[in-house]
């Protein structure tokens, strides 16, 4: 056999084998690899070491696509970029929520391993998947072989589509790959290394701008996109899922309304904040007295830009010169996390150390200065006691704080 191909990996016969390949605590262990070869004495050596790489990139991926993450044919670089499940399943919806009909036909152009058609499948769509790389289209088929005639895959490269093929879609989804030959090998032999101009993307950001002079586009982009590239009508929306911003969809032609946005996700809940991108910051009150909660807005809400908006929401005031928001009270929100301040202390790393002595861990949380959490750690140089831990926020103006998570 010559290296398995997606189909080769959903076999009946590769199936017993991945079960077997399943029972073993790791997957890259030498004895166990080789007791599985004993018992399958006709299976292609290259088919056990395709299927145990397998076993290993759907352990990795069910943090990142939960129970999808059961029986995909994956590869190491397309996990990388995969949307994650819950991200996924939102923009969706959303687009859906945008056309405002039910069961339209969606172009995912670029389509990787077809996990972004899974979920516009799952909210009840018509997918015509395209994806130039003959692996992953074939993996995406696989992939998505339980919805039927509703999903179609392409292997074909959508910059050089017959306008026909799109003539019956009422939107398109797009995820640029932002990757170019020359770095980390594939599972499938490939090599890429990240790129960072759009126009270097896979299809160019010109392209995927100029198709959404034909019909609605939502293109999937890193948290960092610099968003002079986007069109004054695009929407901006930072998507924050774990903690953490994740992508920005940028939602093109009839989409868009000149918005930006930032919404955060915890499973199937999403909480909202937006404003005009032509209106600048908002000027809110600020103050340099804390009170008895830091309020700690989501990140994509400070990419937004949208921190005054959120302390009108809540009911805040920044905290002088920081991204830091401070009240007595705040309602639940997904939006921010309040800590509880405990008392403010020297800003100084020998007067923290003395501040610490006795105390057990440290966390520090610098989100809004120069200096890391690692940098503070190494400069402090706390030793651990026997006492409670601590977390320690350090402000861009040069104060530190005590805190405590509040909870509810």
């Amino acid at each position: 056999m010559t290296s398995p191909w997606p189909r080769d990996l959903v076999t009946p016969e590769a199936r017993a084998l991945r079960d077997d390949l399943e029972g073993l605590p790791e997957t890259a262990d030498p004895a166990g690899l080789l007791a599985i070869r004993s018992a399958h004495p006709q299976a292609d050596p290259d088919l056990i070491s395709a299927l145990a790489t397998q076993v290993r990139l759907q352990r990795r991926a069910r943090d990142r696509l939960g129970p999808w993450a059961e029986h995909l044919v994956l590869d190491e670089e397309a996990l990388q970029q995969a949307t994650r499940r819950d991200v996924a399943r939102y923009r969706a919806a959303q687009l859906v929520s945008r056309l405002g009909r039910e069961g339209p036909t969606v172009a995912d152009l670029g389509c990787g391993l077809g996990l972004d058609a899974r979920a516009l499948a799952e909210v009840g769509c018509r997918v015509l998947a395209v994806e130039r790389d003959p692996w992953r289209a074939e993996a995406a088929a696989v992939n998505l072989t339980s919805y039927g005639d509703r999903v179609r895959v392409l292997c074909d490269d959508v910059t050089a589509l017959d306008p026909a093929v799109l003539a019956d879609c009422d939107a398109a989804y797009v995820d640029p790959a932002r990757r170019a030959s020359g770095g980390p090998r594939r599972i499938d032999g490939g090599r890429a290394r990240a790129v960072t101009s759009p126009e270097e993307w896979s299809p160019p950001w010109s392209w995927v701008t100029a198709l959404a002079e034909r019909l609605p586009v939502v293109a999937k982009v890193a948290p960092g996109f610099d968003t002079r590239w986007a069109p004054p009508k695009a929407d901006l929306e930072w998507i924050d899922d774990g903690g953490d911003t994740v992508e920005v969809a940028v939602w093109l032609g009839a989409f868009g309304h000149g918005v930006r946005r930032a919404t955060v996700l915890d499973g199937e809940h999403a909480e909202t904040l937006e404003a005009p991108r032509d209106r600048k910051g908002v000027e809110g009150a600020a103050t340099s007295q804390a009170a008895a909660l830091l309020i700690e807005p989501s990140p994509g809400v400070i990419r937004a830009g949208l921190v005054a908006e959120l302390a009108a929401r809540l009911g805040a005031v920044s905290l002088d010169g920081t991204t830091w928001l401070t009240a007595d009270a705040m309602p639940t929100t997904l939006l921010a996390r309040a800590w509880t301040v405990v008392e403010e202390v020297a800003h100084h790393p020998r007067e923290l150390r003395a501040w610490l002595r006795g105390r057990g861990s440290v966390t520090w949380k610098t989100s809004d200065t120069s200096s890391s959490a690692a940098e503070w750690d190494r400069r402090v140089g706390h030793r651990p006691g026997t006492g409670p831990a601590v977390t320690i926020v350090i402000t861009g103006q040069r104060r530190a704080f005590a805190v405590a998570r509040r909870v509810g």
